[in-house]
């Protein structure tokens, strides 16, 4: 990866964090109505997770607790997507 693109990958870092934070805590308060654990909760923490691991904090490695209750092989998929920039 080239410099400029890492300073462009690190300046919109934290606005990501918050955008992917936000989008979690409103889809897991939505999600809170005994469906089940929500995909969208999932993938939206592991997206968190990743930016900031991409920032330079070090990851906790533990799977999100938006993502327990979901197939390992969806997680897997959102992992996947996330690393694709999907």
């Amino acid at each position: 990866m080239q410099s400029h693109d890492m300073a462009a990958m690190t300046s919109r870092a934290p606005a990501a964090v918050i955008a992917a934070a936000i989008i979690a805590l409103a889809v897991t308060a939505c999600s809170q109505n005994g469906l089940g654990p929500d995909p969208a909760a999932c993938k939206a923490a592991m997206q968190a997770q990743y930016v900031k691991a991409m920032a330079g904090e070090r990851p906790s490695g533990a799977e999100p607790a938006a993502c327990k209750g979901l197939p390992k092989a969806e997680v897997q998929r959102f992992a996947l997507q996330i690393r694709a920039g999907k």
